[in-house]
């Protein structure tokens, strides 16, 4: 039939079928353009989040490990600039520490098709460092063929931290030393009987109250980092040094008996004698125990460690303190302008005026004590501002005004200059109450206090100072003479200028 000779109905039909031919065309087209946007979409965002990625990301061929792509932050953590990388294979750049491991994961993912693993893995930077990774990986289609999807992330701070929380677990934070708790664990690992003979010894750090109230806890601080590394050093490799608690310090010596152990005791003890930088020399009690049968408890070890440390520190307190009043003075010589001649001076000039007024023994023990160590706080002062030419300003001024207030704490806190310590806070009281740091005036001063103020003066005025020239010593009498009844006590210094044969 031709088409002239169709009939209505069958040019409608037709007509109607192609033009649902051309709906479904353009629909088709419609889809594919679609799709085709989406896969750029879908490239696009993966470009993005693959370059964005604070992780090293690489996507390399799945046989021979070519690189095709790799993102910023791979080429920032290895160190490589992209043209080093891509084109070239993992074993090119030698980067894999352990290439075997890399044959054993293609193997696994050929097998599972990914894997999620949180196993470290080390790799090797361009420049030799090599640094730990946790990764991820999976098999991707590129072009028909297999590639390798590689994410990992470096762990290199992670590790940093975990070992400095490692770390900080097992020492004492100020020391560097093991702590208690790491050393109490050593210690159960430790007792059997292949270490045996196993020895202990403990140690008490003598002034550390004393520097903590007087200096501050950071000179007190300064003391234990000192011992401590006088412990670190007198040890051998295998033994084991621990801060016990505050001032108390242990070391556990495997396979060491006693005689040994001896000689490790005075190599600690010697060593301590000679720490530098310190303001009060350091003495150290010591106490030594030892192990020889396993049926002996290490608890009762330990204890009679400690109770001969105890029984020493008793021992040796008449020449503890002995020492201490001097490493006090020597201090106070270095560091300040008190120097022995000085001191000297005083004690000499106090005694003449105590004597004149008839002061009892026991005081005049005090006095030749305060003489000696009336401006033992200088101590705990700056040279920058002890040594300084010039005028103080008034913040270093009430600066150096506290020494009295520490010179009392230092005194305080030592049995053989607690009867002064009264005398030392207020030897710059002033009679009329101008003085410091009380504002004291007259007989409230003690009296002792009252002799050292008035030979001090003139000693500091006769040898002068840094910032003062010095007096005749006619100048300086009228001069303690013209503050009688302000500064001065005006009987005693009535009493000193007979003594001393002052003629106006």
């Amino acid at each position: 039939m031709n088409d002239d000779n169709k009939t209505k109905e069958q040019l409608i039909d037709e007509l109607t079928e192609l033009r649902h031919r051309i709906n479904e065309l353009e629909a088709a087209d419609i889809y594919r353009q679609l799709a085709e946007a989406a896969l750029v979409l879908s490239e696009e965002r993966f470009s993005k989040a693959f370059q964005c990625n604070p992780d090293p990301i690489t996507i390399t061929s799945l046989g021979e490990g070519r690189y095709v792509e790799v993102n910023d932050a791979f080429l920032e953590t290895t160190g490589y600039e992209r043209h080093e990388v891509i084109g070239r294979t993992v074993f090119d750049l030698d980067i894999w520490i352990n290439p075997q491991e890399r044959d054993l994961m293609v193997q696994e993912l050929r097998e599972h098709g990914y894997i999620r693993r949180s196993d470290e893995i080390k790799f090797r930077t361009k420049y030799g460092q090599i640094k730990p990774f946790l990764f991820s990986t999976e098999i991707i289609d590129m072009d028909g063929s297999p590639h390798l999807l590689f994410v990992t992330k470096d762990i290199t701070e992670l590790k940093k931290a975990q070992e400095e929380i490692k770390y900080l677990s097992f020492h004492d934070k100020l020391t560097g030393l093991y702590n208690r708790a790491y050393f109490e664990e050593e210690l159960k690992r430790i007792d059997t009987e292949r270490q045996l003979p196993i020895s202990l010894i403990m140690g008490d750090v003598n002034g550390l109250k004393l520097i903590n109230d007087a200096l501050g806890h950071h000179e007190g601080d300064k003391l234990l980092i000192a011992v401590a590394d006088v412990l670190k050093k007198s040890c051998r490799q295998e033994d084991i040094a621990a801060r016990w608690g505050g001032d108390e310090f242990i070391i556990l010596l495997p396979r060491c008996d006693s005689i040994s152990a001896v000689r490790a005791l005075e190599r600690v003890k010697s060593s301590c004698r000679y720490i530098n930088d310190l303001p009060i020399q350091t003495i150290i009690s010591l106490g030594l125990a030892s192990k020889y049968s396993s049926d002996q408890d290490m608890m009762d070890v330990i204890k009679e460690a400690e109770e001969k440390m105890y029984r020493n520190k008793l021992l040796e307190s008449r020449s503890i303190r002995s020492s201490f009043l001097s490493s006090l003075e020597n201090t106070l010589w270095t560091r300040s302008h008190e120097s022995k001649e000085h001191c000297q001076r005083l004690e000499g000039m106090a005694r003449k005026i105590g004597q004149a007024i008839n002061l009892p023994d026991s005081e005049m023990d005090n006095l030749r004590l305060l003489a000696a160590l009336h401006d033992i706080g200088k101590i705990a002062i700056s040279n920058n501002i002890l040594d300084k030419p010039q005028k103080l300003t008034p913040e270093e001024w009430e600066y150096v005004k506290k020494h009295s207030e520490v010179g009392y704490r230092i005194a305080i806190s030592s049995p053989e200059m607690a009867p002064v310590a009264q005398a030392i806070l207020h030897h710059h009281e002033h009679w009329n109450g101008s003085g410091y740091p009380m504002g004291m005036k007259g007989e409230e001063i003690p009296v002792i206090s009252r002799i050292i103020a008035i030979v001090d003066a003139q000693d500091v005025m006769v040898t002068g100072r840094p910032y003062q020239k010095a007096f005749s010593v006619e100048e300086a009498w009228s001069e303690i003479q013209r503050c009688a009844g302000t500064q001065f006590d005006p009987e005693l210094v009535r009493i000193a200028t007979e003594v001393f044969g002052v003629v106006y």
